[in-house]
């Protein structure tokens, strides 16, 4: 069965991003394993824990939109965007877990995050990642996005893990 893509809406699509978010930290656990104090400190900064119990404020309708992937009725990928000013929004939490990975989950989410968020009315799209998540950087590069100055603080000695990245939208 093909992937489907799928606005996030109820409390149980909201606890599977959840899922979604919690198993992207443990994953970057392990990516930055030899830098443990990086993952826990801008998961800290971005105040995660408390993110994770208002997924649907954060990212839901008015100032947001999650999207899920559903492969055989299996959640396969998750990704949102937030309203971040007057015409921009910011790409947060894209993650596709290891065992559905190499199958365009990734880039299918990616081009319907930016194609919802132009439909949304928004004319750029923000997102900052971390360094050694190099698949996720090329994924962005090959969808539009470029490298760009900080457009949000993060403490100094974070700035140097960090890559910010934005991408004009299509029109709706």
């Amino acid at each position: 069965m093909p992937e489907q893509i799928f606005t996030a809406t109820s409390d149980a699509d909201y606890l599977a991003f959840a899922d979604l978010v919690t198993e992207y930290v443990q994953w970057c656990r392990v990516r930055y394993e030899s830098d443990p104090w990086f993952v826990e400190q801008v998961f800290g900064y971005q105040s995660l824990d408390a993110e994770l119990k208002t997924l649907a404020q954060a990212y839901g309708p008015p100032n947001g939109t999650t999207l899920l992937a559903r492969r055989d009725d299996v959640i396969s990928g998750g990704g949102a965007f937030r309203r971040f000013a007057t015409g921009v929004c910011e790409m947060k939490r894209l993650f596709v877990p290891q065992r559905f990975a190499g199958q365009g989950t990734g880039r299918l989410l990616c081009r319907e995050l930016m194609r919802t968020a132009a439909v949304e009315g928004y004319q750029r799209m923000y997102l900052d990642t971390a360094n050694l998540l190099k698949e996720a950087i090329g994924l962005y590069h090959s969808m539009g996005f470029r490298e760009c100055a900080p457009y949000r603080e993060y403490p100094a000695e974070l700035m140097p893990f960090l890559v910010f990245m934005e991408a004009p939208l299509p029109g709706p």
